[in-house]
């Protein structure tokens, strides 16, 4: 079976958000991977999906499991299939860079027979830009918001220029989701 999973970053409006479907079967791992290449985060921060009761990450070595989440149970992404949370529970929050704290409601919105031919994972929607890695969290995001939307602030120049490093040195914009992208980007996941 297939998963249709949305994804919304929580906190910015209006919404960024991706529509995607994936196998059952993967690992949270790979879920992962499908969420960093979907939204184009660069994947070099720590995450967590969060349960309320379970959290799936990469365990620390240097802690007990459960200990770094004040007695929860953790399980690992690497060895824990999607299916095995998402029987019982429809929906999580993903979080992505513990620094900037990037949050995002994950909801199962249904299951559906694979398709003859189709490709998996792949994304079926979307709207907007994430935000640059390493902005600075909500509050950051918005500050450079304000900065590349107004040509006279000084540090307009500085902010567009740092944030080609996310865009390959497409001028930022808000406002841009190609799906057809995300999809070239979710095909080289393995």
């Amino acid at each position: 079976m297939v998963y249709q999973l949305k994804i919304t970053l929580k906190e910015i409006e209006p919404p960024i958000w991706r529509r995607v479907l994936v196998p059952e079967d993967i690992t949270f791992y790979k879920l992962h991977k499908i969420l960093q290449a979907a939204f184009g985060w660069q994947d070099y921060h720590l995450f967590n999906f969060h349960f309320g009761d379970v959290v799936v990450d990469i365990p620390d070595p240097d802690y007990a499991p459960g200990e770094i989440y004040g007695g929860l149970k953790e399980l690992n992404a690497k060895r824990v299939k999607i299916a095995d949370l998402f029987v019982n529970r429809k929906q999580c929050v993903y979080t992505y860079d513990f620094g900037d704290n990037w949050e995002h409601d994950m909801v199962l919105e249904e299951i559906v027979s694979p398709e003859e031919g189709r490709h998996y994972p792949l994304c079926i929607g979307g709207e907007r830009s994430r935000p640059p890695e390493d902005v600075g969290g909500v509050s950051g995001y918005e500050d450079f918001l304000l900065s590349i939307g107004n040509p006279e602030d000084p540090e307009y120049n500085e902010n567009l220029e740092w944030a080609e490093k996310d865009t390959g040195g497409r001028k930022f914009d808000p406002e841009y989701f190609y799906v057809n992208e995300v999809n070239r980007a979710l095909k080289k996941i393995r």
